[in-house]
């Protein structure tokens, strides 16, 4: 037994929905009638043909899990934009098979390639002045 809380996230059923993704995106790259040849990975045995509106970005496996601790209003307004601004965006610029791993990497690199420190300071700033003012 380990001290670790977190120990077990990766067996929790939200792994579900991206494993079965991940199940359609292996069927659909080993079928050449539904891929189109757009652009080449090397995947360590040989060159597989890819097309980036239906496949992922990158594997379940690649993916490092980290807990978020944030309230409870925060993670449902998150959730809320993540799964209906955001999917729906991508979805209708023609991406198929979103999860939400490529999302969130897409979210955090925003955050750090555009330099959001002063904004990301301000949130943090406001939240512990509204804290006090309650």
């Amino acid at each position: 037994m380990t001290d670790d809380p977190f120990a077990d996230l990766g067996e929790t059923l939200e792994d579900t929905p991206d494993q079965q993704d991940e199940s359609q995106s292996s069927q659909q790259s080993s079928n050449p009638a539904t891929t189109s040849t757009t652009t080449k990975d090397y995947d360590g045995d040989h060159l597989e043909d890819r097309d980036p509106m239906t496949e992922t970005a990158f594997s379940y496996e690649a993916a490092l899990q980290r807990p978020f601790y944030a309230r409870k209003e925060t993670i449902e307004n998150f959730d809320s934009w993540l799964n209906y601004e955001l999917e729906r965006d991508l979805n209708q610029r023609g991406y198929q098979n979103i999860v939400v791993r490529e999302m969130t990497d897409a979210l955090l690199r925003t955050v750090v390639e555009e330099d959001l420190v002063a904004e990301v300071a301000e949130r943090f700033e406001q939240a512990r002045e509204d804290a006090i003012q309650k």
